[in-house]
């Protein structure tokens, strides 16, 4: 049986904790600039379906109200009552 000692002074362990040396390099600009635009990245391709779909709506309901006013031209000016220019917005 082995008497218990404490681990040789000459192993140098590194400390996980440690932060970086001063006088290390940084990393290239590039790099900077690629991790800084991974989650810009992420956040425009993961809501490219539904600009895609916002803007398929879009499209779809400028095409329907063109139809419309072609075939109804006068339907918006009898349903949204617009007031005149006089300036007697208030008065009934």
């Amino acid at each position: 049986m082995t008497a218990d000692r404490s681990p040789s002074r000459r192993t140098v362990h590194p400390d996980p904790y440690a932060n970086p040396h001063p006088s290390d390099p940084l990393p290239s600009p590039g790099a900077l600039v690629a991790f800084a635009a991974l989650p810009v990245l992420t956040v425009a391709a993961l809501s490219f379906p539904t600009a895609a779909a916002v803007a398929l709506a879009t499209l779809c309901g400028a095409v329907a109200g063109a139809a419309l006013h072609r075939r109804y031209p006068r339907a918006v000016d009898r349903t949204v009552r617009l007031p005149d220019d006089d300036g007697a917005v208030g008065k009934a």
